[in-house]
């Protein structure tokens, strides 16, 4: 047993090691960037040690670990086992529709997100089986034509059809309408995927200050530096209000096509949540290493995994272990997300602190559209398919909180969600669904 706990602590480690891109990050440049009102702004709400922090940090630099990658060549892995000696991109990656990953924190990391990005590639490669010979070079011009296909000669359809609040989302042995199913007579254009670990998290450093500003202007001056023209972002629980400043962010709520947020975390937790997160951080890391071998470091097939799968992602996950084994091989390297604890810590620490400066006047300026996914650890079922009272508060807090919002969120909830994670698959298909829509 522990022999094979070392083993495949090195095979994580090894994972960890090889599949990411690290960028530094001028503080200097977006402080002048991002408006002069909002930093003033928040500094009157500093405590004097975090005046005396930010104040040191003025002239610093910053660290992201991110991976820039396109549905097309992403491994079916979502972190390959080989090592990736080239540190550099291909610059066509650019003209592709991107996809900006921001994960939660529970768990969060890099891999967290190149999971999420995994999860998005494989759905749309099941959906354009014959897109890696269709494109062989990504212009801008060969790209824009695909896309305005279905405009030209109704070759195929990019739309998804309008989304509803459908009670029976989330169970896989509903009866699908003829509405619901996208069919594609002819490829998309791939789609570029950015991951990154927000400061704080694995080999990202830490940021400036605790603010959710912070960490926008971060993932914006990535992006930037990138020079990609233009984003998709799907953001998880606590990355939520990050995306919503991203959007609402002078000089950079142009480059934002579309906002999905999975299980969005919009308001202040409790008191007894934020103890409850300090009191998770308690522990040291081999605990924590050691008891992710023991319930995820298995098969599939294993009913243990099953279990604890069902557990972190949902009773919809074990539909999707069984229905695909692409996505099952995706759900078994879930494992790494609980190592390396102590690399995560300080983003941890940084997301607990930032709502105590939550401040929402920019979400006004966001006019991007958005889709609100809300989850339930209830399956669901015919003969009772209503939320309960917890899922429904968590529901009509997001709405109330988006309601400040220049674009008219749609919502949909997602039955057979996990306390820790979401069906992937399931959530690939919305995500994929509403970034189809706008496209253009």
């Amino acid at each position: 047993m522990a022999g094979g706990f070392l083993r495949w602590r090195n095979y994580v480690d090894k994972l960890m090691r090889f599949n990411h891109m690290t960028m530094t990050l001028g503080a200097e440049r977006f402080r002048v960037a991002d408006s002069g009102a909002q930093t003033l702004r928040y500094s009157r709400r500093e405590t004097p040690h975090e005046q005396r922090f930010a104040s040191q940090s003025v002239h610093a630099t910053a660290t992201i670990q991110y991976a820039f990658d396109c549905t097309s060549n992403f491994p079916q892995p979502f972190l390959s086992e080989l090592p990736r000696f080239d540190s550099s991109f291909d610059p066509s990656l650019r003209h592709l529709p991107c996809i900006l990953f921001l994960h939660g924190n529970d768990p969060g990391g890099f891999d967290v997100a190149r999971w999420m990005a995994a999860g998005i590639s494989h759905v749309h490669q099941l959906r354009n089986p014959l897109m890696p010979g269709q494109f062989e070079s990504f212009t801008e011009y060969g790209v824009k034509e695909r896309m305005n296909l279905n405009t030209d000669t109704g070759e195929h359809d990019i739309r998804a059809p309008p989304y509803a609040r459908l009670e029976h989302e989330g169970s896989s042995n509903r009866p699908h309408s003829s509405e619901s199913q996208i069919r594609f007579r002819a490829p998309m254009p791939p789609l570029s995927l950015l991951s990154l670990s927000r400061p704080g998290y694995l080999e990202s450093s830490s940021s400036p200050a605790p603010t959710f500003l912070a960490h926008a202007t971060a993932a914006a001056q990535l992006v930037e530096n990138l020079r990609v023209p233009s984003i998709h972002i799907v953001a998880h629980k606590v990355a939520a209000p990050i995306a919503l400043e991203m959007a609402g962010m002078a000089g950079f709520r142009n480059r934002i096509r579309s906002i999905t947020l999975i299980d969005p975390q919009l308001t202040a937790p409790g008191r007894t949540q934020r103890l409850a997160e300090r009191l998770s951080m308690l522990g040291p890391e081999w605990a924590r290493t050691r008891a992710a071998y023991n319930a995820l470091a298995r098969a599939a097939s294993d009913d243990y995994f099953r279990q604890a799968i069902s557990e972190m992602c949902g009773p919809e996950s074990l539909l999707e272990l069984q229905d695909d084994p692409g996505m099952a091989q995706l759900y078994e390297r879930i494992g790494v997300f609980f190592t390396h604890w102590n690399s995560r810590k300080p983003g941890v620490l940084a997301d607990i602190l930032m709502w105590d400066k939550l401040d929402r006047r920019n979400w006004g300026l966001v006019k991007a559209p958005i889709l609100c996914v809300t989850g339930s650890t209830q399956p669901y079922s015919q003969e009772n398919y209503k939320l309960d009272k917890a899922d429904q508060a968590r529901e009509e807090a997001a709405r109330a909180a988006l309601v400040s919002t220049r674009s008219k969120p749609e919502f949909v909830h997602m039955y057979g969600s996990g306390r820790v994670l979401f069906p992937l698959s399931r959530a690939s298909k919305l995500c994929l669904d509403f970034i189809y829509r706008h496209l253009a």
